[in-house]
């Protein structure tokens, strides 16, 4: 088995694919004022979670669910019908850096956990154009909330060198052409939302796991114990943006 193959086999069936909750979702997207019929974008939307709390929260909207990986959007389809939701969700497969969707077609997009794969002012550069006047960009990023972090954390944090503090997060939003609208830290509650799922995945997982399997295994679990040591130095922060006039 591949690594790549063993990580999405660790990850099948989890509903998050970072920190986060529903009610951080929801209160981001009230910051944004939004109602009616609107058209929302779930960016690198992995398992929908986003997309399905879009659905429920903005009943008269239509989401586009957006990722590469189309075992996440068979996932989110199979909700949404139990739900009663899927006459208003679209699935594409598609990488987010370039969607296929329209100029000024989206009120909202929303990315949980992804935006660093793009970068926070090259993504929303690339995202603006999508935007109807006054969309918004709604986006979970990791922080650092230590000046100088833990050796341990930092290195585990090295596939994210330019990872940045609340306020560098906010330079780069002004950067991109838009406007800060709310930002919060996330709350421990949140990571657990993720990570507690994670790991009972990964003890269900062990017995009989290959050597691929097991190293990706170590690493999702050294992944809990970091942050139960080091949590006061590094989290999650939701940002509220707006693209500005």
């Amino acid at each position: 088995m591949s690594e790549s193959n063993a990580f999405m086999t660790l990850h099948k069936g989890l509903l998050r694919e970072a920190p986060g909750s529903d009610r951080s979702t929801l209160k981001a997207m009230t910051a944004t004022g939004l109602s009616g019929q609107i058209t929302i974008a779930d960016m690198g939307c992995g398992p929908g979670a986003a997309a399905l709390l879009s659905l429920q929260a903005f009943p008269e909207a239509e989401v586009v669910a957006i990722d590469h990986h189309q075992p996440y959007l068979d996932t989110l389809e199979a909700r949404a019908h139990a739900a009663g939701l899927a006459a208003r969700l679209e699935t594409r497969q598609a990488n987010m850096a370039a969607p296929g969707l329209p100029p000024a077609s989206l009120d909202l997009i929303i990315c949980e956990g992804a935006l660093y794969f793009l970068g926070v002012t090259e993504g929303l550069r690339q995202w603006a154009p999508l935007l109807r006047p006054g969309g918004h960009v709604i986006f979970s990023e990791a922080v650092w909330l230590a000046n100088r972090p833990p050796e341990e954390a930092r290195l585990f944090w090295m596939e994210y060198p330019a990872m940045t503090t609340m306020p560098g997060v906010e330079t780069r939003i002004a950067e991109a052409g838009f406007e800060l609208v709310a930002d919060f830290l996330m709350p421990p509650e949140d990571w657990q939302a993720y990570l507690g799922p994670l790991g009972t995945r990964a003890e269900s997982l062990r017995p009989g796991a290959d050597d691929v399997m097991r190293r990706v295994i170590d690493g999702a679990e050294e992944e809990a114990k970091l942050f139960e040591r080091h949590g006061d130095t590094y989290g999650y922060a939701y940002f509220v943006t707006r693209l500005a006039a």
